[in-house]
This record gives C-alpha cells, sequence and structure tokens, in this order.
C-alpha cells in the first residue's frame, strides 16, 4: 500500500477514479498470494527479502536519478521509505498469519492515527467530527477484539501486526504530507527500497526459515513483485494524484470492503455480527475523516 501528496489537476478524470477502484480490488485481493506463499513456507519477513527485494533492486537507479529534486528533503524521504517499509513487512505478516478480517478492520484504525499525528506534526486541530471519527473507530476495534473479554488476555501476535501496520502507514502518509518537493515516482518506490531494508535490518534479530523454492515459485514471486505490488502502487499513486484527497480516501475503503467480502467467500472465514458491527463503525469512521477537512 502507498499513500502520495495529491497534484490535482482541473478535472478529475474517469480513469483515475477506476484506478482507485482497481487499486482497492488488487490490495483488498493481496491475502490471496500471500497465503499461497505462506503454504510454500514462505513468511512476512520472507517475503520482505525476496518480492519487495526485487522490486527495490530496480526501484534503485529510478530514485537516484530524481537525487537533485529530493535532496534538499532527503530525510524524508528516507522517513517515507522506513514507516512504509515496517507498515508493508507488518501488514504483509498479519494477513499470512493470521485472519484476513481482523488484520484488515485492525488495521483501519487509521482515523485514530491520522487525528493524533496530524495534531502532533502537522497541527491539525482535532474537530468535533474528528473525535467522532475517533471514537467511532476506536469503538469498532474494540468490538471486534472481543469486547471487556479482550482485556483478560493479549492480543495474538497478527493482531499486534495488524495495529502496527496501520501506525507506521500513517507514520509515512504524515511524512508524505511534510514533504513538498520530493517527485512522486520517489515517493512511491521508496516505500519498496525501505520495506527491503527493513528486512534485512531484522536478520540481526531473527532468520526467517528460507524454503526451497522452485524454479516456478520464484516466477511467481517475479510475478507477484512487479504485476501485483508495483502495478497495485502505481494503480494507487495515479489515482490519488488526480482527484480530491477526500475523495479518494473513501474509494479506497474499496480496498477494505474487498478484503473481508472475499476472505468470508473464497477464504471461508467467519464474519459474526459482531464483526459485522465493528465494520459498520469503522468504515463510518473513516468515512467521516475522509470528508472532514483537517484545520490548522
Amino acid at each position: 500500500m502507498n499513500a502520495v501528496n495529491p497534484v490535482l489537476p482541473a478535472e478529475e478524470s474517469t480513469a483515475a477514479i477506476l484506478s482507485l477502484l482497481g487499486s482497492g480490488v488488487v490490495w483488498g485481493l493481496i491475502w490471496l498470494p500471500l497465503k499461497y506463499f505462506a503454504a510454500f513456507g514462505l513468511t512476512g519477513h520472507g517475503i520482505g527479502l525476496t518480492a519487495f527485494a526485487i522490486v527495490a533492486i530496480v526501484s534503485l537507479p529510478l530514485i537516484w536519478r530524481e537525487r537533485s529534486k529530493w535532496r534538499p528533503e532527503f530525510g524524508l524521504l528516507i522517513l517515507i521509505g522506513l514507516f512504509f517499509g515496517i507498515s508493508n513487512m507488518a501488514f504483509t505478516t498479519a494477513l499470512m498469519t493470521g485472519s484476513v478480517v481482523r488484520a484488515m478492520l485492525l488495521f483501519y484504525l487509521l482515523p485514530v492515527w491520522g487525528a493524533i499525528g496530524g495534531a502532533i506534526f502537522l497541527r491539525e486541530r482535532i474537530g468535533p467530527r474528528r473525535l467522532a471519527a475517533i471514537s467511532l473507530s476506536i469503538g469498532g476495534v474494540f468490538i471486534i477484539v472481543g469486547g471487556v473479554e479482550a482485556l483478560r488476555e493479549p492480543l495474538s501476535a497478527a493482531d499486534l501486526y495488524a495495529l502496527s501496520a496501520g501506525f507506521f502507514y500513517t507514520a509515512a502518509v504524515i511524512a508524505n504530507r511534510k514533504a513538498r518537493i520530493i517527485p512522486i515516482l520517489s515517493r512511491t518506490l521508496i516505500s519498496f527500497v525501505g520495506c527491503t531494508l527493513v528486512a534485512v535490518c531484522w536478520l540481526a534479530v531473527s532468520m526467517p526459515v528460507m524454503p526451497d523454492l522452485s524454479l516456478h515459485a520464484w516466477g511467481l514471486l517475479v510475478l507477484f513483485a512487479f504485476v501485483w505490488l508495483l502495478g497495485g502502487s502505481l494503480l494507487t499513486t495515479y489515482g490519488v494524484t488526480r482527484i480530491q484527497a477526500s475523495r479518494a480516501a473513501v474509494l479506497q475503503v474499496t480496498e477494505l470492503l474487498v478484503a473481508v467480502l472475499s476472505a468470508v467467500w473464497l477464504g471461508s472465514e467467519s464474519f459474526s455480527l459482531t464483526d459485522g458491527l465493528g465494520a459498520v463503525l469503522i468504515v463510518t469512521a473513516t468515512l467521516i475523516e475522509a470528508v472532514s477537512q483537517p484545520q490548522a
């Protein structure tokens, strides 16, 4: 997943809207190839060292070519890459090891992180609408993790990965918003470099068990890297740079809906009434946050 600062033309195009809807489908269904690779024995760490690294190698020359443009904001570029890298690693691990429905819903605690981060780092005022979004989002997550019962035992590792993925995704978006002159291509591709760096650094703490992959499996990894990961990122970038930010955020909720519905229909995951109530609260919070105009 990715996010960039919008640079809007005078009119929104149908192609941009379709691009964002398409990216929502791509990211919403990403759990399918990830679960497939997990069956081979790959972990989220392993995906970072393979699929993300493949795109990162191709991305580095393109990012370097734009160095004269992003050099004054080099620090922000690094933060964008690292925050997106941690988010992608955590989100990938959550989807590969836990429930897709829970991972997606917990990841979408974004209104809370966005409001808090915006207030601290961008000096945005938290008005009544954003307070409502925060309350609804927290309420939805509280219901999904089990309500009062969840307080009696710690969250699962997959739950914590999903929550941290949303936190660092928001941090990357804030860094993106503070950046003014970094080209869009560098903003998009740096996430792959960041994810690879995080995966490499994580080797100092944990060595993933890398299965003996066949040539066929490696071919699928390459296709996943360039068609799914890079393709989804480019679709998102094209859409959000040509559509108003609030409208883009609403359209990107497609990702959540596609993931939950597909996991229930194709992945045979359960979706209880309490999950449904939590999902309604989170989606409502996301939509409120999307249409709210941050105030300094």
